[in-house]
């Protein structure tokens, strides 16, 4: 069972009743069997009872009616805890969806847009984001021989800065450059283990303050909607702490409280299959 906020509008009309969309979810997902060390492996990709819930699709719909549609799609989601507990292999589906909705409020279509706001909204320009989040997550090493991977208990802190130059070409989509900074509490942690320590006993020195930061270029795009702005990232880690791997990719939604200030959600991964930590912040747009 999931809760989850929902978005949807088409942006191809064929004619007066089908039309193709877009939509996305993004929320929490309940009644997940938790990890038991005990028991069968099975249920490792989930290790909590609640895990996020990310997802996207394409629907064909069509009205039957002023108040009644039917669509098809596809849709594709992700089910994860954010590396917050391990193990977190995380959960992928993709599939096809068929749904009837009432409209309890149709509304007829609104008159012409005035060319002027039109003109403003769509002008092409350069808009500034800077946004701080944080983070807590779990950290598996890698000890030598003849010494097992150990999951550290405890979860660790993870602090960061992101600066975003974007061009926006139209009122929908923009794209541009972005510099990542991140300081994780966990990183490089093997490299300072304590020698004869393992499981619940395990012990590190802590490592120097430069060796758990790391910085990255990335490029993103970003789609704008009511309320809400969606954007995706791919980048390269050129300062990056040991064990660590520097290809990495984001996805974060953005809710925009005032004109100039939105709160960040938002989920980091390596190599397209590593969960590395959330993005939980607050951003504001120059």
């Amino acid at each position: 069972m999931s809760l989850h906020a929902y978005q949807g509008a088409p942006f191809v009309t064929f004619n007066n009743r089908l039309s193709l969309g877009y939509e996305w979810k993004f929320g929490a997902a309940f009644g997940w069997k938790a990890y038991d060390s005990q028991s069968d492996d099975n249920n490792a990709p989930v290790s909590t009872k609640v895990t996020a819930r990310m997802g996207l699709g394409l629907k064909l719909q069509y009205a039957l009616s002023d108040r009644w549609s039917l669509a098809l799609g596809v849709e594709g989601n992700h089910f994860s805890n954010g590396n917050t507990s391990w193990p977190n292999a995380g959960v992928n589906t993709l599939g096809a969806t068929i749904g009837i909705a009432y409209t309890f409020n149709p509304q007829q279509p609104s008159a012409t847009c005035p060319s002027a706001l039109s003109e403003e909204a769509n002008a092409k320009r350069w808009i500034f984001d800077i946004m701080a989040f944080a983070a807590a997550r779990k950290r598996a090493v890698r000890l030598p021989e003849p010494y097992d991977p150990e999951v550290c208990p405890g979860r660790f802190g993870v602090v960061g800065l992101r600066f975003s130059p974007l061009r926006k070409f139209n009122r929908w989509f923009a794209a541009g450059p972005t510099l990542d900074m991140q300081w994780d509490e966990s990183a490089d942690l093997a490299s300072y283990w304590v020698e004869g320590t393992s499981g619940e006993t395990i012990r590190f020195v802590r490592p120097p303050f430069k060796k758990q930061i790391s910085v990255g270029l990335a490029a993103n795009a970003e789609f704008t909607m009511p309320i809400f702005t969606l954007n995706a990232g791919l980048g390269y880690e050129v300062i990056n702490p040991k064990g660590d791997k520097r290809f990495y990719q984001s996805l974060t939604l953005k809710t925009f409280i005032t004109d100039k200030i939105y709160l960040n959600v938002g989920y980091r991964l390596a190599n397209f299959e590593d969960p590395q930590n959330l993005m939980l912040g607050v951003g504001f747009r120059l």
